[in-house]
C-alpha cells in the first residue's frame, strides 16, 4: 500500500495517478482475494471472483451490487490492465460523493468510481484482514492456512 501512497502523495503527479492507482488496487484485489482462498492464481471466472471478493467484504458490499461489481471488472479492472483505458462510459475520479455512480447517463454507459474512496476502502479491507489473520478464533484458523497455503505456492513449495 506504501508505494500507492507515495504516488499519490507526489504533488507532481498524485493528481493525476488515478489510473495507476486503480491499476494497482485491481492487482492487490485480485491477489487478495487469492490468499483468502488459498488458490496460486484466481479460477477461470475472475469477473465472478471479483464479484465474491466485493461482498464479503464488509468495506465494499454496501456500494456493490453484482451488476456493478461486473461493470466494474469489465469497464476498470480488464480496461485498465489489458488496454491501458477505462471502458465505455466508466470514469475514475477523487471527487465524488460515494465510492461507486452511474456514469452520465446511467449504468448501462458505465459507473463512476471514486479512486480516493476506493483505495481508502481496499486499506481498511487489507487491515481487516490481517487482524482476522491473528485472531485466534475459528475463522483466523482458517485465513491463515489458506495464507500459508499461498505462501507455499509463491515460494515454489508443495501444499
Amino acid at each position: 500500500m506504501e508505494p500507492i501512497e507515495l504516488v499519490e502523495a507526489d504533488r507532481t503527479i498524485g493528481e493525476f495517478a488515478g489510473f495507476s492507482i486503480m491499476a494497482l488496487d485491481c492487482l492487490l484485489i485480485e491477489t487478495l482475494n487469492q490468499f483468502y482462498q488459498g488458490l496460486d492464481e484466481t479460477p477461470r471466472d475472475n469477473q465472478g471472483q471479483f464479484w465474491k471478493f466485493f461482498r464479503g467484504s464488509e468495506h465494499f458490499k454496501p456500494n456493490f451490487n453484482k451488476k456493478c461489481s461486473n461493470i466494474f471488472y469489465s469497464h476498470v479492472h480488464c480496461g485498465l490492465l489489458h488496454q491501458a483505458q477505462t471502458k465505455k462510459g466508466t470514469l475514475i475520479r477523487a471527487d465524488q460523493d460515494r465510492m461507486i455512480g452511474p456514469a452520465p447517463g446511467g449504468l448501462t454507459k458505465g459507473i463512476i468510481v471514486d479512486r480516493v474512496r476506493f483505495h481508502e476502502a481496499l486499506k481498511q479491507e487489507v487491515s481487516t484482514y490481517s487482524r482476522r489473520l491473528e485472531a485466534g478464533d475459528e475463522d483466523g484458523a482458517d485465513l491463515r492456512k489458506n495464507f500459508i497455503k499461498k505462501m507455499q505456492l509463491i515460494c515454489g513449495r508443495p501444499t
